[in-house]
């Protein structure tokens, strides 16, 4: 492994740093272009962002195998993916570092390592996105966001048009419900207006999914937790 490697994938929980301002934490900016990538997927395809220019809008969710979050939100996607993929969407499941590392899945020190835990990720929450792979580095990651379970809608002109620091479903499905019906009003003749937002909002985590895949990374997840949480030492999750 070289330096940047290493420095990218952590050995322990990382708390979140910056989660008072999270817009600022992520490299990725909407309204203009998104970083550009090219991913390996589990069969061993490249997939590259330009690969949709013009025909496709692209939706990208990031987790891991120690993610409670991604294994939360995945069913809901696939729901997503079921409603949308035929309305020019295509949806993708960008797999980054462990953001619990211990001793069931330790912190990636080889791609054929990262490779195999996307592989046990996807046969234990029956991912159905095709998965693809981020460089050891992580360069796809940091590019957009290093949040473990970010979320981006990627125009087919290009732009990034939609990030969430944390994947939810709901908010996704207004957004790409609205993305639908400004194309239809476009074809349509109608006049459309280009709309910027940002919010911040409370995000309920679902102790019962946090403490199952707390438990199959192992006991080092939840002590790793508590140190940077102690006020909820046996407690959450």
């Amino acid at each position: 492994m070289n330096e940047a490697e290493r420095a990218y994938n952590l050995t322990e929980f990382a708390a979140g740093a910056g989660a008072a301002n999270p817009g600022e934490t992520m490299a990725a900016k909407v309204g203009v272009a998104a970083p550009e990538f090219d991913a390996q997927t589990l069969e061993g395809q490249i997939v590259r962002l330009s690969d949709f220019r013009g025909a496709r809008h692209v939706v990208m969710m990031t987790g891991a195998v120690t993610s409670p979050m991604c294994a939360f939100e995945a069913p809901a996607l696939h729901q997503l993916q079921s409603e949308f993929a035929d309305r020019g969407f295509a949806f993708f499941f960008l797999y980054t570092r462990e953001s619990h590392p211990a001793e069931n899945f330790r912190a990636h020190e080889s791609f054929e390592q990262k490779l195999a835990y996307a592989r046990e990720l996807q046969r234990l929450e029956n991912i159905r996105l095709p998965i693809i792979v981020d460089h050891l580095d992580g360069r796809i990651h940091r590019a957009y966001g290093a949040w473990p379970n970010a979320l981006f809608v990627i125009h087919k002109d290009g732009r990034l048009v939609f990030r969430s620091n944390m994947a939810n479903h709901g908010e996704l499905r207004q957004f790409l419900e609205d993305v639908v019906a400004a194309e239809r009003a476009l074809a349509a003749g109608r006049v459309v207006h280009l709309q910027y937002s940002e919010r911040v909002v409370a995000h309920e985590a679902d102790q019962v999914t946090h403490r199952r895949v707390y438990e199959r990374a192992g006991p080092k997840a939840f002590e790793d937790y508590w140190a940077k949480r102690p006020q909820h030492r046996d407690r959450w999750p």
